[in-house]
């Protein structure tokens, strides 16, 4: 079910069943006939004599580890524990990879489904103190996942990682008595919130919404799940971001999200109440949200003005008749019935426009579309100038894609090496390292990187990946596993 377009100096073409990017006057009986080679993305690839940590957070993303009984012990004592994130209600464990220090929110916890971490070889192990990432014996099935074969045996260590420490301010309350980890959990080195636990489409506005959530998503199931809720006022979290900027870890937030509210506004008006306090007590801390789009524009002006750093919308599938199927209540209210994002698109071009590259992201879900899907997304969302930030689908219990599965390894590796040239290309990959936990889009932890880091050809040989994967999407058939 691609989608074949065209965009800017590029065109995809699906040839044989393997679709590619060829560049400009690219001569088209050259690309029939096959003699077309994607270059390396080096004229003499490295090496590789180590793991890649990327592949690993992929993998990771995709299959989640086991923790071994030693590790539980320590997690919780002095380190921290997972806790509820945003409208999608996974529970992350959060760890470093240390080559690189790339951080990973490990899908793992209650309201996650169980089949995800089915078969996986990897683990997160602890010796001496020291915690490290090991493999047990894994073959690479034809679905491009990795099925452990020995599930006794002791896994290889390949990688080791660290575990952020305990937020000291999870102990503290606000002024009116309400604890701090409630109001804004520490998520990667950002603080995650919520305002509204609620969403538009799952009827919590309007009845005759109900039914109309979106396939994938949880928040009602997980409303209670790992967090307290209550009404949270701006000063809890002007008072909250105070004793979470002493923390080592904590780098900016809170970074809103949660459910969608009714038009026209979408949530606008009030996240612009709690954005001005914060801006004012501490004007270099950098705020972004997600919310649904406006109606029109002066609610997008109303955000920015409010002291907004970067508005994201919740793309979630490009492909228009699969967003129609898995989101109906955003095409119904949203787009007024009609499948695609042509009202996401208008608001998305005025706020690159109005206030810059940088400014405006788009989030998109791998796994819920063919990978070729997604990056023809990815190429339409960096055209325009946004931010694709693309998430990795994490199966819930309760909702109508409990049985799905999350993207394979094989098939991130694809998006990922597209994800980088395209959006080096339009010059759209200008965000927090920190920030991509859950997220295909990866860089070096250190602040924000010029670049995200290169795999090769050898890369992924060295794990046992298949090479070509680089360039062209697995042959891997997408199969919708909807519950109703």
């Amino acid at each position: 079910m691609s989608i074949i377009e065209k965009e800017r100096d590029a065109i995809a073409l699906d040839v044989e069943g393997k679709t590619a990017d060829f560049p400009t006057g690219t001569d088209l009986k050259t690309i029939l006939s096959g003699r077309w080679v994607p270059a390396e993305n080096s004229s003499r690839p490295r090496k590789s004599t180590q793991y890649h940590p990327v592949i690993l957070k992929l993998e990771l993303l995709g299959q989640g580890l086991n923790v071994s009984p030693e590790a539980t012990v320590e997690i919780g004592k002095t380190l921290k524990v997972d806790h509820a994130v945003g409208a999608v209600g996974k529970h992350a464990l959060d760890i470093i990879l240390d080559p690189g220090k790339v951080y990973v929110g490990v899908p793992v916890g209650t309201t996650v489904s169980d089949h995800l971490r089915e078969k996986t070889p990897f683990t997160l192990e602890v010796d001496c103190g020291r915690y490290y990432i090991g493999k047990k014996p894994a073959r690479l099935r034809d679905d491009g996942r990795w099925e452990c074969l020995e599930q006794k045996a002791k896994a290889e260590k390949i990688m080791s990682v660290s575990i952020p420490p305990y937020p000291h301010y999870y102990d503290h309350k606000t002024t009116r008595g309400l604890p701090m980890r409630s109001i804004m959990p520490l998520a990667g080195d950002f603080g995650g919130a919520t305002i509204f636990p609620h969403c538009h489409y799952f009827g919590r506005f309007q009845d005759d919404y109900k039914g109309m959530e979106c396939r994938f998503c949880s928040i009602d199931e997980n409303l209670e799940s790992g967090r307290d809720v209550f009404p949270k006022k701006p000063e809890d979290f002007v008072e909250t971001v105070a004793e979470a900027r002493k923390h080592p870890n904590f780098r900016h937030g809170p970074v809103f999200a949660g459910g969608s509210t009714p038009p026209p506004d979408r949530g606008a008006k009030v996240h612009a109440k709690y954005l001005r306090p914060l801006k004012d007590a501490f004007p270099d801390n950098w705020l972004r949200l997600t919310i649904a789009p406006p109606d029109d524009e002066r609610y997008i002006d109303m955000l920015f003005e409010a002291g907004a750093d970067l508005v994201g919308f919740n793309y979630e599938i490009y492909d228009p008749l699969l967003f129609a199927k898995m989101c109906p209540g955003k095409v119904r209210d949203i787009e007024k019935g009609v499948p695609g994002h042509a009202h996401y698109d208008r608001m998305i071009r005025y706020m690159v426009k109005t206030f810059g590259t940088g400014h405006a992201s788009a989030n998109i879900i791998a796994g819920l579309e063919p990978a070729q899907s997604t990056v023809n997304g990815i190429t339409h969302l960096a055209s325009m100038g946004v931010i694709p930030t693309i998430f990795v689908f994490v199966p819930l219990k309760g909702t109508a894609l409990e049985g799905h599965h999350p993207p394979s390894i094989r098939e991130m590796i694809y998006i990922y090496n597209r994800l980088k040239e395209i959006t080096e290309r339009f010059g759209t990959d200008t965000y927090c390292a920190g920030c991509n936990r859950m997220l295909i889009n990866t860089k070096y932890y250190d602040g924000l990187q010029p670049t995200m880091p290169a795999i090769n050809e050898d890369d992924l040989r060295f794990v046992g990946l298949p090479p070509e994967d680089l360039h062209v999407p697995p042959r891997i058939p997408y199969v919708l596993k909807l519950k109703w």
